[in-house]
Order: structure tokens, then sequence, then C-alpha cells
């Protein structure tokens, strides 16, 4: 299982993150999306009222919260 390699790599290189999930998808619960948290500190999680596809559901509000994620996390050319 590859998942204590991505927690690893979390904690050690706390690499820009933003997870969108369904708060009520049944495959991927909520606490999933909120560990992210616990091994990296600045991980940005956002819940959204719907399920398994919240793309399909709530695209407008994760496409704004990924633009101003990435916004505020991509490195602006000098």
């Amino acid at each position: 299982m590859l998942y204590p390699k991505f927690q690893d790599y979390f904690r050690t290189r706390r690499p820009p993150l933003l997870g969108v999930w369904g708060d009520t998808d049944p495959f991927f619960l909520p606490a999933a999306a909120k560990a992210f948290t616990r091994d990296n500190l600045e991980a940005e999680v956002h819940l959204y009222d719907t399920s398994h596809f919240a793309l399909e559901t709530h695209a407008r509000e994760i496409a704004t919260a990924i633009r101003e994620f990435l916004g505020r996390k991509l490195v602006k050319p000098r």
C-alpha cells in the first residue's frame, strides 16, 4: 500500500495541497480529506454539499477554489 509513502511525503516535503471533497461521499469519507491536514499543516480542504462526483455538481465552486489556491500558491515570475 502506498498511503504511508504519500503521508511521509506530505509530512516531510509539505507541498501545496488542496483537497476538494463531497461531504457525503460514501467511498472517500470527509475524515480522509481532513487527514491531509494532519500530515501537511498547510493543506487546505474544502468540503462541498455533495457526494462522490463533486465536480459534476459543484464545478463552478471547485474551479473557483482551485483558481484562488493556485493564485496564492504559484510562484510568480519576476
